[in-house]
């Protein structure tokens, strides 16, 4: 049954609730781009589907538009899957499950998807409306946008035959975004050994219960990042008793502020009520420290069994070297305007494997140069141990231009249509927008979204009501670009 059926604009909840029973993790979009490839031929339009899964349905102009430039519209296909620990989801197979609540659409326990499912779903509402009045129209879906842009990257600098682009991948109404971040991620590899040890109990601790969030939009947020935390846990340990390190991990996408991590710690048998009392004390000064920022955390600790194996202490002191002065958070602020975060990065993901400790950091900037300087700090740091490192997943900053007719219509637009006006300004994401300035230099390129909130997390929500507002601007912007 369906649970978004009587929600206006209904075509395009209608495809938010179809989709939303798609499994479209990022790098698992095949069955979502057949599908969205399947629409625009049923419409009887021109689809294209490339060797990326991007998928692009062309719509004629509608009488009067046929002498008007070519627009874009975007939005990428995939979604980061997330859930809590309770949930049992498999991403790969099982629908997300939506509930309304009042005035949003949330998931139960998951990542609900509107970022950027919603684009998806206006874009198919439109290729099949044809009561509407626009140019000729190119819907462009693309593919791996939450991990590293392959979509958009990967997209020919050929195929597109529009000059204007709107992005639909923004995340609060009434703003306008008129250019972002590009960024890579610092993959650091510390090799560790192991020694045999006798006597030992295997301990672990997980810190948990953050609120994380999108390592761009929220990096100036006031939130706990969990790799650090633990690691500052790690160290007082050790600074007041002899632990050994087993293992350790954090985060699961470099997107994301990480929410949980845990460490496999060892401690002889016969110091286990001494350990008791340290990490106690531990507990309550970092819940203490952290309980306005992150009122949610939790600290576990499970005692095990015995172990014969740890690491050995210089493997383990490299580790906390390393996860202590890799930077996480605000590096600059743009000059000119102090309230928007220029360069950041974010120390996401930890992974232990059979012989080193894999740590990956996302750092994003408006300025190239900035990034540099960025890459250069933290390398500077892992030049300081065993290490190496590796740069992936580069894309491209989205520069803001001075001059755009397109801006200038959409803000026009949005005062006449909401009485009020709407800003424009440059984000700390990072957006496709970047890729396809770089592959289409004459584009004009602006991008918006309905109001969504917590995206990346489990409490992700989208606002129905600025769904509707929104979609109503869409419809109008298209009508007026002729």
């Amino acid at each position: 049954m369906s649970k978004l059926k009587n929600i206006e604009p209904q075509r395009v909840f209608y495809y938010f609730e179809e989709i939303s029973k798609i499994p479209r993790c990022s790098n698992n979009e095949r069955e979502i781009s057949d599908y969205i490839k399947k629409i625009g031929e049923k419409l009887g339009l021109e689809t294209i589907q490339d060797e990326h899964l991007n998928v692009i349905i062309r719509k004629p102009a509608t009488k009067g538009y046929e002498n008007s430039a070519g627009v874009i519209i975007q939005g990428h296909m995939d979604m980061v899957c997330e859930k809590d620990d309770s949930v049992k989801h498999d991403f790969s197979k099982d629908p997300i499950e939506l509930i309304i609540d009042g005035d949003y659409i949330r998931a139960n326990g998951t990542t609900l998807g509107a970022d950027n499912g919603i684009a998806v779903a206006m874009a198919l509402a439109i290729a099949e409306d044809n009561t509407l009045e626009h140019p000729e129209l190119e819907l462009l879906f693309t593919t791996a946008e939450e991990t590293d842009m392959d979509g958009a990257l990967g997209l020919s600098e050929k195929i597109l035959k529009g000059t204007r682009l709107l992005n639909i991948d923004s995340e609060e109404e009434g703003i306008l975004i008129t250019g972002s971040a590009g960024g890579e991620l610092i993959e650091v590899k510390i090799p560790i050994k192991y020694e045999e040890v006798s006597n030992f109990t295997d301990i672990n601790i997980e810190v948990r219960g953050l609120k994380g969030g999108h390592s761009g939009m929220e990096i100036d947020k006031p939130r706990g990042n969990s790799n650090k935390i633990l690691n500052s846990i790690l160290r007082e340990l050790k600074d007041n008793m002899d632990i050994r390190l087993i293992s350790i991990k954090g985060g699961t996408k470099d997107n994301a502020i990480p929410r949980q991590s845990e460490a496999k710690i060892a401690v002889e048998h016969n110091s286990l009520s001494q350990f008791k009392d340290i990490i106690e004390n531990i507990k309550e000064k970092t819940i203490e420290k952290y309980k306005s920022l992150e009122p949610e955390m939790e600290i576990m600790i499970t005692i095990g069994n015995s172990v014969s194996n740890t690491l050995t202490n210089k493997s383990f002191e490299e580790i906390l070297f390393i996860l202590d002065v890799i930077p996480t958070g605000v590096f600059t602020k743009m000059p000119q305007n102090e309230d928007i975060v220029e360069s950041s990065s974010n120390l996401a993901i930890i992974t232990t494997e059979n012989d080193h400790i894999v740590i990956q950091t996302s750092t994003r900037s408006s300025s190239k140069e900035k990034l540099i300087r960025l890459r250069e700090k933290i390398l500077q740091e892992v030049n300081k141990t065993s290490g190496n490192y590796t740069i992936k997943g580069e894309y491209p900053e989205w520069e803001y231009k001075p001059e755009s007719k397109l801006r200038d219509t959409a803000l026009s637009l949005y005062k006449e249509m909401f009485g009020k006006e709407m800003e424009a300004t440059v984000i700390h994401a990072g957006l496709e927008c970047g890729a396809f300035a770089q592959k289409y230099p004459n584009l004009d390129i602006i991008s918006f979204g309905p109001n969504m909130y917590d995206v990346h997390t489990p409490m992700e929500r989208l606002s129905i009501s600025s769904t509707q507002r929104t979609y109503k601007y869409l419809v109008e912007l298209l009508k007026r670009l002729k």
